[in-house]
């Protein structure tokens, strides 16, 4: 009975020390390097999105969701802001000119960073910072231009919480630009 313990004690013993010397191979400066929302480094126009990040929003039931909106955010109400982000197209904001051009009439916008985190996200975290960006005058675009699309948007923004699913943020009258690739 000793031996079969002791067996087992060895046995984890070996696992653990296996287990740290992989653990001390890890190089962590390279993840200190990666960007997240604790250590985003932005140009001025990016850094408008501070305020987004500090919202939070719990969802009520399957309709409706209660914000905690900054002051700092709030005070931007009825006031023109600028954002650069990542572009979501939707189906009533666009109109198909031909085979190769669309009318867009409104989309959404997200941080760049947040699109990326948008498939593994739970709506009351996204609800916190997607941007319906409604367009003072069509924008014609190729499909080439709306595959991968950034863009720095204008508009005077509006503050709606009564249909979290769809954006409690809207930039109204906005105008928009497509951002060059990035290499």
């Amino acid at each position: 009975m000793k031996r079969k313990w002791l067996i087992i004690l060895c046995v984890i013993c070996l696992v653990a020390a296996l287990y740290f010397i992989e653990i001390s191979k890890v190089d962590t400066k390279m993840v200190r390097s990666l960007p997240a929302l604790d250590n985003l480094q932005t140009d001025e126009i990016s850094g408008n999105w501070d305020p987004f990040y500090k919202v939070r929003a719990t969802i009520i039931d399957g309709q409706s969701a209660s914000f905690s909106i900054p002051n700092e955010l709030k005070d931007k109400e009825g006031k023109e802001i600028k954002l650069a982000g990542a572009i979501v197209f939707f189906g009533n904001g666009c109109k198909i000119i031909n085979d190769s051009t669309t009318e867009v009439y409104s989309f959404f916008l997200l941080p760049s960073l947040g699109l990326v985190q948008a498939c593994v996200l739970q709506p009351d975290v996204a609800m916190r910072w997607t941007i319906r960006v409604n367009l003072a005058l069509p924008w014609i675009l190729s499909r080439n231009e709306m595959i991968n699309t950034e863009a720095s948007v204008s508009g005077i923004l509006r503050i709606d919480t009564s249909k979290p699913y769809e954006a409690a943020f809207i930039l109204e009258n906005a105008s928009a630009e497509l951002r060059p690739e990035y290499d």
